[in-house]
């Protein structure tokens, strides 16, 4: 370690600015940080590449080793004009995931929640559509997603939705698998969570995870409710979030969803996080957990692609290292943290742009956190690939050549030129056109996974591109009727 902070005096730099801040308050002394093979430099230039490449607004990094933040910054823009920082605030998304199972595991050891327990225990009124299956689920069949509930299950319409509401729009719901059966990542599982630790600790879960959790660890950026967050004299004011409007972010700060905290929307920082990841890397019991445990979040019990699901932790590998890790993505936030467990290390990155377009740039920051975290046992950091913006210029050349076509197909109507139609090719164009527009007001929302208003706020471009399509195809099939061959 000495060799490298004599090697990297930049490093050296940013340890001796984050030693006291990001050190975790009353904790007993632990033995040496290991040596990391990491290049900090070569890791600051692939991020800065990665956000030209792709244009990402700004980023944050921590990595941890051992009991400490060793490195802290922010890379770019918060969107409002002000440069980003290690205590700027990000909305989490579903990292919020393993805090929501810290609280149900320190509720546990406290012997308040019984892991196997049906849900019913603590919440009489949980049901879903089948009432022999609601009496069958199961706290940890919460935590591993094997509940059954189903990733597309209903959420709570209106415009305050509490966390009871969203818990209670489960009431209607099918399982896909009976419970027990199969892992299914569903964020209602850790909404009902969420009302567990509400109904057992006898608080609202945004103060047992502000006194039990943000406190404790000093997470003193860390938010419940993003009105103080975005408060000016706030050091760690939340960034605003950017959407990609044909490959192109555009600053966009989105309702907040109070109702689903316990599952994607808690906010912090890179540097609180990093406290956050430090306290999971403990070999020693806590004050907020016995290392027991954290090792029981940690193993993987519930099976899916590549991975074990734990207790709000994917376990997996990395460069053929042990990983533990999760991501979090919502409309105008992205961000992934990872541990490396044998080697007491971790890094978690935080980006203020997103997309409702799960593809191509949905891996960015998962991408960025699982190269990171490989660089810090010496792998090299790839050239990241400039696919970005070539891949969003073909969806846009995509949708312009779509819309032209339309165009062209309506006019030739217009101007008499499908006279020769007949039955049943004009039958069949009627047709395909009103299937169009139904899977454009129907299907492609069901889909994404959101309303018609979230797709406006999260993909404009798309959106309006859908929509426009949808007008044109409805104006062709009314010229098509009204020019019909008689």
């Amino acid at each position: 370690m000495h060799s490298l902070l004599r090697n990297h005096p930049r490093l050296a730099r940013y340890l001796a600015l984050a030693a006291l801040p990001m050190t975790l308050p009353a904790q007993p002394a632990r033995t040496a940080a290991p040596d990391i093979r990491a290049d900090i430099p070569a890791i600051e230039r692939y991020i800065e590449q990665q956000m030209q490449r792709n244009r990402i607004p700004g980023v944050a990094v921590a990595i941890v080793s051992k009991d400490s933040v060793i490195y802290a910054r922010g890379f770019g823009t918060d969107g409002s004009g002000a440069s980003l920082t290690e205590r700027t605030g990000f909305v989490l998304g579903s990292m919020s995931k393993s805090v929501t199972a810290l609280a149900v595991m320190q509720l546990a050891e406290r012997n308040l929640v019984q892991l196997d327990a049906p849900v019913q225990q603590y919440l009489p009124w949980f049901r879903v559509a089948d009432a022999s299956s609601s009496a069958r689920i199961t706290v940890r069949q919460l935590l591993h997603h094997t509940s059954g509930i189903p990733t597309d299950a209903a959420r709570a319409t209106g415009a305050s939705r509490s966390l009871t509401d969203q818990v209670r729009a489960l009431a209607d719901v099918a399982l896909n698998n009976a419970p027990g059966a199969v892992h299914e990542y569903a964020s209602p599982n850790y909404l009902v969570l969420g009302a567990i630790v509400e109904a057992v600790s006898q608080r609202s879960y945004a103060s047992y995870v502000q006194a039990s959790i943000f406190a404790p660890l000093g997470m003193r950026d860390s938010h419940v409710d993003q009105t103080i967050a975005l408060e000016r004299e706030n050091p760690g004011r939340l960034s605003s979030g950017h959407v990609y409007v044909f490959g192109f972010p555009v600053a966009r700060t989105l309702p907040h969803e109070g109702g689903r905290l316990p599952t994607a929307a808690l906010i912090s920082s890179a540097a609180d996080m990093g406290r956050f990841l430090v306290a999971q890397l403990r070999t020693d019991s806590s004050e907020l957990l016995s290392a027991t445990g954290f090792a029981q979040m940690h193993t993987g019990g519930s099976p899916s692609d590549g991975f074990s699901y734990a207790f709000g932790w994917r376990d997996g590998t990395i460069a053929g290292e042990r990983a533990v890790h999760h991501g979090g993505i919502v409309s105008h936030f992205r961000g992934k943290m990872v541990m490396l467990p044998d080697q007491s290390l971790g890094v978690v990155v935080l980006i203020n742009v997103s997309s409702a377009i799960p593809w191509p740039i949905a891996p960015t920051s998962h991408v960025m956190a699982d190269e990171i975290a490989a660089a810090l046992i010496g792998v090299t950091p790839p050239v990241p690939s400039d696919k970005h913006r070539w891949l969003f210029g073909a969806i846009g050349a995509a949708m312009l050549l779509v819309t032209l076509s339309q165009l062209r197909g309506l006019l030739r109507i217009l101007r008499g030129r499908n006279n020769g139609d007949r039955a049943p090719r004009a039958g069949m164009s009627v047709i395909t056109d009103l299937a169009f527009v139904a899977a454009v007001a129907f299907v492609i929302p069901r889909l994404a996974g959101l309303s018609w208003s979230e797709l406006m706020s999260a993909a404009p471009d798309v959106a309006w591109w859908l929509i426009i399509a949808a007008t044109v195809s409805l104006v062709t099939v009314g010229a098509r009727l009204v020019r019909r061959p008689r």
